[in-house]
């Protein structure tokens, strides 16, 4: 009977460090909902960076020059280089591009994103369209947990990787036939910086493309697991 015992009890034991263990398993990789609403008047968001990785880091950094990789994002509205150097970073988790193109204002456009156990943060951002380099971001905050939405307000930033001269063969987007990315730095302000608007200097009407801050509003969910 002793022996019995010993083997129920033994049984019972195995069953629960594999219901752990497997428990654990499907805690491994958690998928997000991130819902991204343009909230300027005629500012068009060219397709949307979000990443998840560790704390403490983020695809773009106040008062620092701006990386090639940012300033593609910020001129071009090409998120494709960003995306490719996240993805080498051993901090992140996964960096995904929303598939639907732009997001223009007044609308709402929503993408998916994982998170590796531990990944507990994230970086999301996008050119605004007919800037010179222009970008709405937030960065490194935390991502939900269990039930949780979060919500979070993003402004508007200058990549300090081109002058803001809002000339239109500088200004890449929203019908504007202008260069995109320029390899040559030429931003009298060359860090990242809170971005100062539209002041109709050149061709862009001020009275149409100027914002206030936030320009974004970013929701966050989790969806499995």
């Amino acid at each position: 009977m002793r022996k019995a015992t010993s083997l129920f009890v033994g049984c019972i034991l195995s069953a629960s460090v594999l219901a752990a263990t497997n428990s654990w398993a499907d805690e491994e990789v958690v998928t997000y909902k991130i819902t991204v609403t343009n909230l300027t008047g005629a500012q068009p968001f060219a397709p949307i960076l979000a990443a998840t990785h560790h704390s403490g880091m983020s695809f773009y950094e106040l008062g620092q020059a701006p990386s090639d990789e940012l300033a593609y994002l910020a001129e071009a509205g090409n998120s494709g280089p960003m995306q490719a150097k996240l993805l080498t970073m051993p901090e992140v988790s996964d960096a995904q591009i929303y598939a639907g193109g732009l997001t223009k204002p007044g609308k709402t456009s929503t993408m998916t994103v994982t998170a590796k156990r531990g990944m507990d943060h994230v970086s999301v951002g996008g050119m605004l369209g007919a800037t010179n380099d222009a970008f709405f971001a937030v960065g490194d905050v935390a991502l939900p947990k269990g039930r949780q939405v979060l919500t979070y307000m993003a402004d508007a930033y200058d990549a300090g990787s081109e002058d803001n001269d809002e000339a239109k063969e500088h200004v890449f987007g929203f019908g504007i036939a202008g260069a995109g990315y320029s390899p040559v730095p030429n931003d009298k302000d060359p860090f990242v910086h809170v971005h100062s608007g539209i002041h109709g200097i050149a061709d862009l009407p001020a009275n149409r493309m100027d914002w206030r801050n936030p320009v974004a509003e970013i929701t966050i969910e989790r969806v499995s697991n």
